[in-house]
């Protein structure tokens, strides 16, 4: 009969647990050194080894032969254990037996002594299913256990474990395993069991799996029987990842704004038996992925997908802002909170469209402010002398970059200039800050450059100060840069400025002198109308 890969692969020593060396470690020496805890709580995302961990405890504080620390596997108890044999190890399901009756046939067994043994072990799995009833008749015998007996609690959820009970273990937190790690355990099982998987297949299974070895290994036992050669595209087809075509399609109308085609898009996608909550839901992660695109370095390490569909991504991603993108995801829950409500599921779909394409139609305070700031950057813009009333699209700018037309004369050509700006000329530019955050939201990758730079007005000229010769590259190569920083310049102070590096010393800032403490107080005494005599 064929064993699944998780069964087969499930780890016999301690050494074998993956990602999980800092609580391994902790357990081995504490067996080793003959200290066990009473009582252990081990918590943490599916597939992470909770179980496996309870099971290698239970052997290891039993085994006739350990090593190490770990048990031998190989002794009679090992194997009873493993086979179920060994009545002395006893897992209990707290979904199905957790009432408290079971707990309670679970206390009166446990003062018997074991009868193969070493230690009597309880393996209370998914613990936080347990009553409240139950929890009270575990408690007691928990606070004071027998010397013979040790529990082992664990759970996916720990914040639903009473503190009473967490406070009578010695708890351990699984971490999720990296998907570089799991890529690697793969490519090493894959090789042993002569299954041909490619690199990037593996890595692609290691990002799906979120952290769950077990979800790996079942995702590539699936792959196996799928197809003999095991590629990203196999991978893709065999864990749903394909089909998102609708999803580029849909949020390419809400770009354009175009309610009609999103419409017919999304009654075409429940023709082809899409059900509209699940198409709510695909929505929400595919503009959570947008918004990597435009927030993160490595989008790629953010986003499962094919590398050809990432590209689909960053070129999708220029259509919209970042602000724009979280409003659609906001939208999109609300809808999904609402079809938990109602079965008008289509219904509740169809008006987040109309709110996504039509944002007049959306009267949320978060949609009031971007068309408020939308309006005040285009009534800015329009001071500035015409730089557009509609803002263009980011491929569409560098072809039409905004004339400079600085207030005082112009300036000489930038290899003229001479290597120093007079100080006595430049004074700060107060507004700095409001211009990276519009830039931030004209040109995302621009704004991390800018990032701890300070800018003077010399002139008609926004000279910004700062010693990275990347942003001075930038500056003086990339027309899209200088392009989208002129024009967040002109819609925040409404004029139009010439922009450059600054290479003088930083102006110093005059303070106003302060009056004498004497004088303030006369002054302050003469307005309130309280005579004063100073003779």
């Amino acid at each position: 009969m064929y064993q699944a890969l998780y069964r087969k692969w499930r780890p016999r020593t301690f050494e074998d647990v993956v990602g999980q060396q800092p609580i391994t470690t902790t357990l081995k020496n504490e067996i080793r050194q003959g200290r066990p805890a009473h009582a252990y709580l081990l918590m943490g995302s599916r597939g992470t080894g909770k179980t496996t961990c309870a099971r290698l405890i239970a052997k290891a504080v039993n085994c006739l032969s350990p090593v190490d620390g770990s048990p031998c596997g190989a002794c009679d108890i090992c194997r009873g254990i493993d086979s179920g044999a060994v009545v002395d190890v006893v897992e209990i399901d707290a979904a199905s037996n957790n009432g408290v009756d079971s707990i309670r046939d679970l206390r009166e067994e446990a003062n018997f002594l074991p009868n193969v043994t070493k230690y009597r072990v309880y393996i209370i799995d998914e613990c936080h299913m347990l009553s409240p009833g139950a929890v009270n008749a575990l408690l007691k015998i928990m606070e004071e256990p027998p010397e013979h007996v040790i529990f082992i609690l664990a759970t996916t959820e720990v914040q639903k474990v009473p503190a009473t009970i967490q406070s009578r273990c010695q708890r351990f937190d699984f971490k999720r395993v990296g998907s570089d790690t799991i890529a690697a355990r793969l490519l090493h099982i894959a090789g042993e069991e002569a299954i041909p998987l490619e690199q990037e297949a593996a890595e692609l299974i290691g990002r799906l799996a979120d952290g769950g070895m077990r979800d790996a290994l079942s995702l590539l036992d699936l792959c196996r029987a799928h197809s003999g050669q095991i590629t990203p595209q196999v991978v893709s087809q065999a864990a749903g990842l394909v089909g998102q075509e609708h999803l580029f399609q849909i949020a390419g109308a809400v770009a354009k704004g175009d309610l009609s085609q999103a419409l017919e898009l999304i009654a075409r996608a429940g023709e082809g038996s899409v059900e509209y909550d699940r198409l709510c839901s695909q929505l929400v992660s595919h503009f959570r992925n947008l918004l990597m695109i435009l927030s993160s370095k490595k989008p790629e390490q953010l986003i499962i997908c094919l590398p050809e569909t990432l590209e689909q991504y960053r070129a999708q991603a220029k259509d919209f802002s970042a602000g724009r993108l979280i409003r659609a995801v906001q939208v999109l829950q609300d809808a999904q909170n609402a079809m938990t409500r109602t079965a008008s599921r289509r219904a509740e779909l169809e008006m987040a469209a109309i709110r996504l394409c039509d944002p007049r139609l959306d009267q949320s305070p978060e949609a009031l402010l971007d068309r408020i700031e939308k309006l005040e950057a285009k009534l800015n813009a329009a001071l500035a002398g015409g730089l557009g009333a509609s803002e263009p699209r980011p491929a569409q700018r560098t072809q039409a970059p905004a004339r400079e037309a600085p207030a005082g004369p112009a300036p000489p050509p930038p290899s003229s200039r001479p290597s120093t700006e007079p100080a006595q000329e430049a004074v700060p530019f107060p507004q700095w800050g409001e211009v990276l955050e519009r830039l931030g939201k004209l040109n995302p990758a621009a704004k991390g450059a800018f990032t701890g730079t300070t800018a003077y007005l010399a002139g008609g000229r926004v000279l910004i100060a700062s010693d990275s010769p990347v942003f001075r590259e930038m500056l003086r190569n990339n027309e899209y840069t200088r392009d989208s920083l002129k024009r967040a310049i002109a819609e925040v102070t409404g004029t139009r400025y010439g922009i450059g590096p600054y290479n003088g010393p930083a102006p110093a800032v005059q303070e106003a002198p302060k009056a004498a403490p004497v004088e303030d107080i006369l002054q302050r005494a003469q307005e309130a109308g309280v005579p004063v005599d100073i003779r």
